[in-house]
């Protein structure tokens, strides 16, 4: 009988393996992990694990893992369950659905034509920090409003946020029974205070500003305190630059070890980017091999690779009772590289059918990514645009391993960046 912790040490040395070959040496349905005191379950059925994440909220919501990074990024919709929750969800939604991007078109267009043309400049690209630092901009734009945050204060909340996402990710995969030595506390607790004063500060100077956003003014508009905006604030831009941000990573990998496919969507890129000159959203629903490939690249390497579900009140899953404090773990990962699910699932393939009940890059359920028509839009923006005008060559010789952190991470390159041909997206610097 498998000891309750006996899991821990294989799951912070490397996760995404632990799954991979948890889920292939049973059938499909609730398997065993052993991470804990309490019970908890890897759903690798996908009817089961969107049954599990579709459930009544108050049956089974987010549970000892928000209590974990709650301190950390304070009540927000990454964090909130039950009826706060549904109001931070309330206060945002419209203004992040893909219509509440198109005021900020132009803004977002031009923040990456001017990537391009600095990386036609520089001849290269740095995966670690630039990628972030345009995911970033882009979800400020969002976030904030259109020129309502300045390059210092951008800058400023840079370093702020990634000193939260390093303690979330440290809280996530530290021993539930190793306490932190006294001096090594000290240093987190300052460290996450001035990353929040700094937040704080920031998001007071924004709601000063006429130009602030409609998500900013839909979180004022519900009445949420001053410490709750700036906790929402900050949910959204963990969730929001990271994810994209590690994407885009991958988007450029497959772009520079397949040219065909590069050429392919820099043609159909040519097709689009009139009609979205002229602010004409449509034209990214009439670029099909774009659409493609970012879904096959989701497929592969889902930025949200797990999510977990804690029972609240006893319940019963085909056939199978869970008591209060039986936690749930479904990860895309698994469910997208399971050869029971997809024919060749290590290969990259456009031609796959994306609407299967195995696929969920964005989760499902009450608890689905708020974000994800954004997230989607910025995608295809930013594949339509790169490889309408750029081509790139990777130091890396084989398939590189995603680094799972609070999202999966691309490990990191430089890229040697070279011009496909004059492009008219470099007149567009807004």
């Amino acid at each position: 009988m498998a000891m309750p912790f006996s899991d821990v040490s294989a799951f912070r040395r490397n996760p995404l393996h632990l799954l991979l070959n948890r889920a292939a040496n049973h059938p499909l349905g609730f398997v065993p992990l052993h991470l804990g005191l309490r019970p908890m379950w890897l759903v690798t059925d996908p009817k089961l694990a969107r049954s599990v994440l579709k459930w009544p909220t108050a049956q089974v919501d987010k549970g000892r893992l928000v209590q974990t990074i709650t301190p950390l990024v304070g009540k927000s919709l990454l964090t909130n369950v039950g009826n706060a929750h549904a109001t931070s969800k309330n206060a945002m939604h419209r203004h992040v659905h893909r219509s509440g991007v198109i005021p900020n078109i132009d803004r977002m267009v031009a923040i990456i034509v001017q990537f391009v043309a600095r990386l036609t400049v520089a001849g290269s690209v740095d995966t670690t920090q630039e990628l972030p630092e345009l995911a970033f901009q882009l979800a400020c734009v969002v976030v904030f409003g259109h020129d309502a945050i300045t390059a210092a204060d951008r800058t400023l909340l840079v370093q702020a946020v990634r000193t939260v996402e390093a303690e979330v990710a440290d809280s996530i995969f530290r021993l539930p029974f190793v306490p932190r030595l006294p001096w090594d506390a000290r240093k987190h607790t300052d460290r996450l205070s001035y990353a929040r004063f700094v937040i704080d500060t920031v998001v007071k100077r924004v709601r000063s500003s006429e130009k602030r956003s409609g998500v900013i003014r839909g979180l004022e508009d519900a009445g949420l305190s001053d410490e709750d905006i700036s906790a929402e604030v900050l949910g959204l831009l963990i969730a929001g630059h990271h994810t994209t941000g590690a994407t885009m990573g991958w988007l450029l990998y497959h772009l520079s070890v397949d040219p065909e496919i590069a050429e392919m969507i820099g043609i159909e890129a040519d097709q689009a980017m009139q009609k979205l000159e002229e602010n004409d959203v449509t034209a990214l629903k009439q670029a099909p091999l774009s659409e493609a490939y970012i879904s096959e690249i989701l497929r592969l390497y889902p930025a949200g690779w797990w999510t977990s579900r804690e029972v609240f009140e006893p319940i019963e899953i085909k056939g199978q009772k869970f008591r209060v404090g039986d936690m749930f773990m479904v990860s895309p990962w698994q469910m997208h590289r399971d050869h029971r699910l997809w024919a060749q699932p290590s290969e990259f393939k456009l031609e796959r059918e994306f609407s299967g009940e195995a696929y969920m890059p964005f989760g499902v359920g009450p608890r689905a990514c708020i974000g994800m028509s954004i997230a989607w839009f910025e995608l295809q923006l930013f594949t339509l645009l790169v490889a309408g005008s750029l081509r790139f060559r990777g130091s890396l010789q084989s398939i590189p391993a995603p680094v799972p952190s609070i999202t999966l991470l691309y490990p990191g390159d430089v890229f040697e960046v070279r011009p496909r041909m004059p492009s008219s997206r470099l007149k567009m610097t807004g």
